[in-house]
This record gives structure tokens, sequence and C-alpha cells, in this order.
């Protein structure tokens, strides 16, 4: 069976019985001897065969070979069909035989083919001119432009007349450009297209005048343009009051001596200019306090960003021995204030323990921030340091310093650990490495 495809339909299924001119000129040379088809059709013209010169249809062998790589007449050995020759000679026999143009044909509503004596093509060809002319066939069948909406299917000479006549077609509004519209519809969107040329309402169509005006122009044309306009002195506001037609306007002002309205005009331009004036200098004055306030801000800005919102430093506690004697529970060592960022923080270290009961024999230690008024995030850190570095005892800990200001552990470390032998009491002295960070403020989400 042989498949022509025509433009945006079904593609239609001929035999080459159905397109030769002459069938009785198709010998039995050209039947495949498995499913007595022609070995060939008009769109790959090409006759397979073995090496001993049996010719099979393309189909009938890649059948065949799946299940056997052999000839299905003389059982030659063939691995595939792209090993498999071209009877050289059946193919150029095949390329000259005259068929009809497939657009000769239609299709039945049955779903039939038959010839279409009236409005098919009536060309005769070779098979080996096929292509070319299908690619310029008059004849084939398309589908109307406006596909979505008219589902006409026709044949590419007879489209213009459809054309004409096809009430789904889309066009373009030749004013505005506004593409898509269908006939059926240009009526309506004529009467509301902005480009759409009307008459003036005040029937301006004198030849002086442009008779018609975009339909967007109108408001325009009528207060700025139109001669029938009625319209007021220039001078309205320095007294004169008449009014006119807009087309008299000259002959207004050569009637009527306006000197009186003009020396008023400028009176009045007088006065709004030392009201401009003086409004300018009280502006003058804003913009110059807006602009020194500006400076400090930026400056105030400078300030901000040159802050560290993160510290790290040492603090060594000498004489150890002494200072567990010196301070008892809860008495603490206080650590020299410092900054991060804004905000003042110091350290307490209690050697035997701070005032909670669970604090007893344990070294306690806590961040304390000076100011509560305002919430702060901090993310911190304390690390005790041992000879042994993988010996190091460190927590961490992420808090918001507000109401409470103190945060840290009342546990920090068993005091019977903290000794010489250990590795934590180096020279009599103990180290203590410290890390604080400010986090930014978090945002609530927005809820609507």
């Amino acid at each position: 069976m042989t498949t022509i495809s025509q433009l945006n339909i079904t593609p239609i299924k001929f035999s080459i019985n159905d397109l030769i001119v002459d069938p009785v000129s198709l010998s039995e040379n050209f039947n495949c001897p498995i499913c007595e088809e022609c070995i060939m059709d008009v769109n790959k013209c090409e006759a397979l065969q073995c090496k001993e010169g049996h010719v099979h249809c393309r189909l009938c062998w890649m059948k065949s070979l799946e299940s056997k790589k052999e000839c299905m007449t003389c059982r030659t050995r063939v691995n595939s069909v792209d090993s498999l020759s071209k009877n050289i000679y059946l193919q150029k026999e095949f390329r000259n035989k005259k068929i009809f143009c497939p657009n000769l044909f239609r299709i039945l509503n049955s779903g039939k083919i038959e010839i279409d004596e009236n409005f098919g093509c009536k060309e005769i060809l070779k098979v080996d001119e096929l292509e070319g002319h299908i690619k310029e066939c008059q004849f084939q069948f398309i589908e109307c432009p406006n596909d979505k909406e008219c589902k006409t299917r026709l044949r590419k000479n007879q489209l213009k007349d459809h054309e004409e006549k096809c009430k789904k077609l889309k066009s373009e509004c030749e004013f505005c450009g506004e593409k898509g519209l269908v006939i059926d519809d240009i009526k309506v969107h004529y009467s509301e297209c902005e480009k759409f040329p009307i008459k003036c309402p005040q029937n301006c169509n004198s030849p002086t005048f442009n008779p018609t005006i975009e339909r967007g122009r109108i408001k325009y044309h009528i207060e700025n343009e139109c001669p029938f306009t009625v319209i007021q002195c220039k001078y309205r506001d320095a007294g004169c009051i008449i009014q006119f037609p807009r087309s008299e306007l000259s002959e207004h002002m050569k009637l009527i001596d306006h000197s009186k309205y003009m020396e008023a005009t400028i009176d009045q331009h007088i006065c709004k200019f030392e009201k401009s004036e003086k409004e300018y200098k009280k502006l003058e004055l804003e913009y110059n306090r807006l602009k020194d306030d500006f400076k400090i801000l930026q400056s105030e800005l400078k300030v901000i960003r040159e802050l560290k919102f993160n510290y790290q430093n040492k603090w060594v506690i000498t004489n150890w021995s002494q200072k567990l004697q010196d301070y008892p529970k809860p008495k603490s060592i206080e650590s020299p204030e410092f900054m991060v960022g804004n905000l003042k923080f110091k350290i307490q270290f209690y050697p035997n323990g701070g005032i909670s009961d669970e604090s007893k024999d344990f070294l306690s230690i806590y961040l304390y921030k000076f100011d509560d008024q305002i919430p702060s995030k901090v993310q911190f850190s304390f690390e005790l340091l041992n000879k042994d570095f993988t010996r190091n005892r460190k927590l961490a800990s992420t808090n918001i310093f507000h109401t409470e200001n103190k945060w840290g552990w009342r546990s920090f470390i068993n005091n019977s650990l903290v000794t010489a032998q250990t590795g934590f009491v180096i020279q009599n002295s103990v180290t203590l490495n410290i890390n604080i960070e400010i986090l930014p403020e978090e945002k609530e989400a927005f809820t609507s």
C-alpha cells in the first residue's frame, strides 16, 4: 500500500493499482512471491534481492529475517536487510511507469476512495516525477487556515473562493492592526475600535477640516481642535467672559480691546511669581535641612557598617589554685567588659559553681548582656583548653537575650577534672576560648 501525505489532513492510503495508468503493465516480476503485493511503491522505489537474484518486498524480507537469516526462496545466507542488493533494472522500469496524481481522488464519508472527475488533478506522470509534482500540485487537500473554528477541507486551488465565504476566517483590523478577528465579529470590533474613523459629533465636516477622526481622539479633538466647540477667551480670568466657537477666536481678538485684561493678567502673573518665589525659598530651606539630615544619617550608617557583629578572644585566668580559694560558691570571676556590635557583654566565671544547688562541684560559666531593653539573638560558645586539644571542653548555644539577660551553663565541667594532671591547668592558669556572634533579627512572614 502507498501512503500519500496531504497538507494538514489524515494521510490517504493508495495501492499502486489505484494509481497505475496501465495495470497490465505490472508483470509478475513486480509482485512479491510471498505476499503477492507489488514489491515497490511510489514513495520508495527499491527492489531488494539476495545474491542469487530472488526479489521480495521490504516488509517480507524484514519479517523473515527476524526468525531466519536466509532467503525465503533459495535459503542463501542473508545477514540483514542492509546486506541485500538492489535490482536496478526493476527499479528503473518501475520509475518509468505512468501513474495518476494521487490528488485525482477524494475520500467519501464512508471512508472509501473514488476518482473526483470534477475537481481532481488530471495530471499523468512518471513515478519518478511524483515527489516534485506533489509539492506543487494545486489540487492537494488542505484545511481552512482557521482550522480551530472552521473544519472545512478543500483543495488548495479552492482556498481563495472559500476565504471570501468563510465566516470563521480570522482577519486583521485595517485600522488598529488587531489580529484574530473573525468576520462575524468585525462589525462589533469596528463599533469599539479606538482607531476607527468616525465623524465629529459636532459635524465639523467642512472642506477646511478633516471630516473623520479616530474614535480614540474624539475627546481631544472636541476640547482642542474642533472649530465648533464653544470656548472662553484666554483672558477670562482677567475679566473677559465672552464665549464663542473656536473658529471665531481671531475675530473676537480683533473686535474686543483686551489691553485692560492684559494688564490684569500681567498683575496676576506678578502676584503668582512673588508667591512662587516665597515657596521656592521655603522649599530651598527645607531642602538644605534634609540635606544636612542626610549627611548625619550617612555618618551613622557608616558607623553601623563598621561595627563587627562577631567576637573572638581568649580569657586567661591566672593563679588558679588561689582563685579556687578566693571565689567560693557562688562567687564569680568577672571578665573585662567588651563590645560586640553595639552591645556590651561580660563573662561570669564561677570556679566553685553558681547559685543553684545543681552547680555544686561544677565549674559554671555565663554570658551576661548589659542592656536588656533590646532583644538580641546571640550564638556563643566557650571552650576550656587542654594540653591535649582533643580533650578540650567546648559547649555552644543560641539564645534570645531580652528579659533574661544571662545565658550559659551551670554544670560546664566537674571541678575535679580541672587540674594540672588532667591537662586543663597549665602553669597554674586556665584558658577559655570565647566565640560570640550577633545574629540578624528574624522577620515574621506576611499573612493575608
